[in-house]
C-alpha cells in the first residue's frame, strides 16, 4: 500500500490465478514411451507445463524461468519436449526433457533477433531438425536437435507480418501459411534457402481467400497439406496440387500408446480423451498453480461491484467492495482472447470481447448458465458485424441502445462503429470505414445534443499496415444516421486514447504526444489543447465523476482535470505501475497493475 496526500493504493490481490491452455499433446514419459499428456500455459508470469498420466491421475508442474506463453509446442525428434514462445521477450526456443525432470524447461535461445513469436514446429525430413514459423517478419527458423545449431532462414513474404502454420512435404521441403493482407502459401528449400509460393495466381485471386485465407498442416499420409481459400491442396516438390472433390485429408494425430487421442483441455484442468474404435469420449482431470494473469479491463457493474477481463484466457471476475472478495466467474462469451470494452445498463452487464467483437450480456442476480438463448445467462448475442474485431469503445447512445467502435479484422484498414439495440437484442445499424482506413477507438455521447463524438487510431488489424498519418476526430448524429463533422484530432498525433464529456464540452486525450483536447460542443470547435505531464494517458480511462471532476489514468498517476478551467493535475502517483483501467465509483478509482487489481481510495 502506498500513500498520497489525498488518499491511498489498496491492494485488492490477484482475481485471477488460473491459466489458458496455449499447447496440448501426447508425449513420451522417462522411458520414452508415449503414455503421458502435455499442457502448456500462457499467463502473465513466465509459463509452465503439466504433465499428466491419464491412467493413474498424477500431474506434475514444471515452471520455466522466462516467457510468458508458448504457441509452439511439439515432441521433437529426440524425444523432448520443445516449446516457441510468444509475446514481448518472446521468439525463443525452450526445452523440456522427460528423461530429466529435475533440469526443468531450458532456454535454448532466440533462432532470429527480430521475432517475438513461434507459432508452431514441425520436423524436417532429416529427423533431427525443428522447423518454426514466426511474426513478425514472417520468418522461418530451425533448431537442430543433435548440434544445437539455430538458423533464421529470412522473410517468407516482403509484405506480410505472420507465417502462421508449418508442415514438411515427403520430400523435404517445408511449407508455410502467411497473411494476413495477402494471404500465401511459401514452399522452402531447406538444403538450397530457395523459397517461393506454392500456390498459382488464380487460386490467390479466389474471392474465399479474403475470407478464408490459407493453412497448412501435416496429414496421417506423412504428405504436407494446405488450404488456400476454399480450395484444398496436397504440397509436394515445392508445389500445390489440387485434392480430387476438394476434400480436406486426414490430419496427422499423436495418440496414446493405448490408441486414444488427445480431443483438448481447458483452463479448469479438464481433458478430453478419445478412444479409437468407438469414438467414446471421456474426461480426466489435473490440479496446476497459476501466478496469476493481468486485468485486460476493468468496469463498473450494474450491482456496484467491479468487473474486470484477464487477456488469453478470457475469464471475467467480479469484486465486491463490500466483503473484499474476489471471485473468478468464467468465460461469458464465446470466443476466448479478451474482453475490450464493458457497460452496465439496466441491471444487465455488457461485454464485447476479442475476436469478431462477441457481444453478450451478464445479470449477477442470476445463475451462470451460458448460452444464446433468452433464458441464458450470460446470455451471448454474436459478433457485432463486418469491421469489428477488437471493440475498444463501448458507451450507451440514445434510446438505451449500445455505441461499439471497433478495430477492424487481421490484415485490412478500416473499423467500425455498430449500433446493437438492447431491447431488440440484435445489431441495428453498422458503418464500417465511418473513418477511412482508420479503426475506432473512443466514444462518447451528449444526451442534450443527441450527438455521438468518436476519435481514431490510424492502426488496422494485425498484420495491415496503416496508410493514414492523423488520428482523427468525428461528430455523429443518431438522428439523421451521418457523420456532420471530421477533423484531425490533434496535428501529429495517431491515437484519441480516452473521450468523456462534462459541461457541454468534449475532453479527449491523443496519442503520442499525450494532448488533452477541449472541444466546445455549441461553438462547434476546439476551444483548448493542454499537456498532460504525469506519463502518457491509459485507454478508455478517463470520466466525470460526482464531484463534478474528470479523473482520468496515466501508466504512473491518477488525474484531475477541472472541467472548467482545463487544469490538470495529479492526484497521486502508483509505484508499481499502471496497466488498465477504468472502474470510478464513488469509494475510489480501480485499475490493473501487473496481476493484482487495485483501488486508490478517496
Amino acid at each position: 500500500m502506498s500513500m498520497s496526500q489525498a488518499g491511498e493504493f489498496v491492494d485488492l490481490g490477484k482475481p485471477v490465478v488460473r491459466a489458458m491452455v496455449l499447447g496440448q499433446m501426447v508425449g513420451p514419459d522417462e522411458n520414452g514411451e508415449m503414455t503421458k499428456l502435455y499442457f502448456d500455459f500462457n499467463q502473465t508470469a513466465p509459463l509452465f507445463i503439466v504433465q499428466v498420466d491419464p491412467v493413474s491421475g498424477e500431474s506434475k508442474q514444471y515452471d520455466a524461468e522466462e516467457g510468458g506463453g508458448a504457441w509452439g509446442f511439439i515432441v521433437g525428434p529426440d524425444n523432448k519436449i520443445y516449446l516457441g514462445t510468444c509475446g514481448h521477450g518472446g521468439g525463443h526456443v525452450l526445452r523440456f526433457d522427460p528423461t530429466q525432470p529435475d533440469v526443468g524447461i531450458e532456454d535454448l535461445g532466440k533462432p532470429s533477433q527480430s521475432e517475438s513469436y513461434i507459432w508452431q514446429f514441425t520436423i524436417g525430413k532429416d529427423a533431427k531438425t525443428l522447423y518454426g514459423c514466426t511474426y513478425p517478419q514472417a520468418k522461418i527458423v530451425s533448431y537442430n536437435t543433435e548440434t544445437g545449431e539455430m538458423q533464421d532462414h529470412g522473410r517468407m513474404s516482403e509484405t506480410e507480418m505472420y507465417s502462421r502454420t508449418i508442415a514438411t512435404g515427403t520430400n523435404g521441403w517445408i511449407y508455410t501459411s502467411v497473411g494476413f493482407a495477402n494471404y500465401d502459401i511459401i514452399a522452402l528449400n531447406p538444403e538450397t534457402g530457395e523459397h517461393h509460393s506454392a500456390t498459382t495466381a488464380e487460386q490467390r485471386a479466389d474471392p474465399t481467400v479474403k475470407q478464408m485465407g490459407t493453412t497448412v498442416y501435416n496429414g496421417a499420409d506423412g504428405h504436407a497439406y494446405g488450404r488456400v481459400g476454399k480450395q484444398w491442396l496436397r504440397l509436394i516438390d515445392g508445389k500445390g496440387e489440387p485434392i480430387e472433390k476438394n476434400e480436406k485429408a486426414e490430419p496427422l494425430r499423436h495418440v496414446l500408446a493405448d490408441g486414444r487421442a488427445l480431443v483438448g483441455a481447458d483452463v479448469s484442468g479438464t481433458y478430453t480423451l478419445e478412444e479409437p474404435e468407438t469414438g467414446e469420449k471421456t474426461t480426466g482431470q489435473f490440479t496446476y498453480e497459476g501466478a496469476g494473469c493481468a486485468p485486460f479491463v476493468v468496469g463498473v457493474g450494474p450491482d456496484g461491484c467491479i468487473y474486470g477481463s484477464t487477456a488469453m484466457p478470457l475469464l471475467l471476475f467480479r469484486h465486491d467492495p463490500e466483503t473484499g472478495e474476489n471471485e473468478d466467474l468464467g468465460n461469458p462469451t464465446a470466443t476466448d482472447g479478451e474482453i475490450y470494452s464493458m457497460h452496465a445498463l439496466d441491471g444487465l452487464l455488457w461485454v464485447c470481447a476479442y475476436g469478431s467483437a462477441y457481444l453478450s450480456s451478464y445479470d449477477p442476480t442470476r445463475p451462470w448458465n451460458f448460452g444464446s438463448e433468452a433464458d441464458n445467462n450470460p446470455r451471448n448475442y454474436g459478433p457485432m458485424g463486418d469491421g469489428h474485431l477488437r471493440p475498444r469503445a463501448m458507451i450507451v447512445g440514445p434510446d438505451k441502445t449500445l455505441y461499439i467502435g471497433s478495430h477492424p479484422a487481421y490484415g485490412t484498414l478500416g473499423g467500425a462503429m455498430g449500433v446493437f439495440d438492447t431491447t431488440q437484442g440484435k445489431v441495428i445499424e453498422n458503418y464500417r470505414n465511418i473513418v477511412q482506413n482508420q479503426s475506432i477507438s473512443a466514444l462518447a455521447y451528449h444526451e442534450q445534443s443527441g450527438l455521438v463524438f468518436g476519435g481514431s487510431y490510424i492502426v488496422g488489424g494485425g498484420g495491415a499496415t496503416a496508410t493514414e498519418k492523423e488520428a482523427m476526430f468525428y461528430v455523429w448524429d443518431p438522428v439523421k444516421k451521418e457523420k456532420i463533422e471530421e477533423f484531425v484530432a490533434n496535428p501529429g498525433d495517431t491515437n484519441v486514447a480516452s473521450m468523456t464529456i462534462a459541461r457541454d464540452k468534449v475532453f479527449f486525450v491523443t496519442l503520442p504526444s499525450n494532448a488533452l483536447i477541449v472541444y466546445d460542443i455549441a461553438e462547434r470547435k476546439v476551444i483548448d489543447t493542454q499537456q498532460i505531464e504525469f506519463g502518457p494517458a491509459l485507454e478508455i480511462s478517463l470520466g466525470l465523476h460526482t464531484d463534478g471532476m474528470i479523473y482520468g489514468l496515466t501508466n504512473t498517476s491518477v488525474i484531475k482535470i477541472d472541467p472548467a478551467t482545463h487544469e490538470i493535475s495529479e492526484v497521486a502517483e502508483y509505484d508499481g505501475g499502471i496497466n488498465c483501467g477504468w472502474a470510478m465509483t464513488d469509494e475510489g478509482i480501480y485499475f490493473g497493475s501487473g496481476v493484482h487489481l487495485i483501488k486508490y481510495e478517496w
